[in-house]
């Protein structure tokens, strides 16, 4: 009895036929993938959001600090203090430290790392970000050379731009010769400064940015964040410097 068989040319044909689909596909796939990604990020952002908003109606409608020492008034770089961060005030609004990773960004900035070479120490609540801070909205009183009055923490009634005044967003940590993000970031000029965590456009060339009105959103990687500060100068300069308050001061 004769049997029909595939010859040598057809297989090949098949198997160039199953190539050329999955060099279509592949692509698809992966920004499928990056899509729903992004997606997740843009939902942490907005819980982070969400549990700040919570935390600023707990306490007096003022913003958390950046950072303060658990274990003196003033926090001295060399103590061996434990830092209380902006993120170890909001994580008992949130569900657990998860939301604090970006899925295309995993396991993120090591925040008690950062600290470390300052002879500094973490809280133990968290390790991991993907999100920085905006400095200015979040101040640091404890924290030299900037003490108490001369630093104050920022009230909720101070901040005139809701919508526009940004609090996290995706970022990365870069020390002073680090690689940056984008050529035309400024050089950091320290360790632990606004300069330092610049945004990261990691999702299709963008990053994921919320606000103090509770609201996320995704900008490009050059995107334009509506606010000026003193001089009619931009407030914000994507993907460098999202750290600032409209009208006021930028990168303070």
């Amino acid at each position: 009895m004769r049997r029909s068989a595939f010859t040598l040319i057809e297989l090949l044909v098949v198997i160039a036929i199953i190539a050329i689909l999955a060099a279509i596909l592949f692509p698809v796939f992966a920004q499928a993938r990056e899509a729903a990604r992004q997606t997740s990020c843009l939902s942490n952002t907005k819980q982070f959001a969400t549990a700040t908003i919570m935390y600023v109606q707990d306490y007096d409608e003022t913003m958390p600090q950046s950072v303060y020492s658990m274990d003196a008034a003033i926090l001295l770089p060399g103590s061996g203090n434990r830092v209380f961060t902006v993120y170890d005030a909001v994580l008992p609004y949130m569900k657990n430290t998860e939301v604090l990773i970006c899925p295309s960004n995993r396991p993120g900035i090591d925040f008690p790392g950062i600290m470390a070479p300052l002879g500094l120490r973490g809280s133990g609540n968290f390790r991991f970000s993907s999100y920085a801070l905006n400095f200015a909205l979040f101040q640091d009183p404890a924290l030299p050379p900037g003490l108490f009055q001369d630093d104050p923490v920022v009230s909720l009634a101070a901040v005139e731009d809701v919508v526009n005044t940004t609090m996290f967003y995706d970022s990365t940590y870069v020390l002073p010769g680090g690689k940056l993000p984008d050529p035309s970031c400024p050089n950091p000029t320290g360790p632990f400064g606004w300069d330092n965590f610049p945004g990261a456009p990691r999702h299709k060339d963008g990053m994921c940015v919320n606000f103090v009105d509770g609201h996320s959103k995704w900008f490009p990687r050059r995107g334009k964040i509506q606010g000026t500060s003193f001089g009619d100068v931009p407030t914000y300069t994507l993907p460098c410097d999202l750290s600032g308050i409209p009208g006021g001061t930028p990168n303070t």
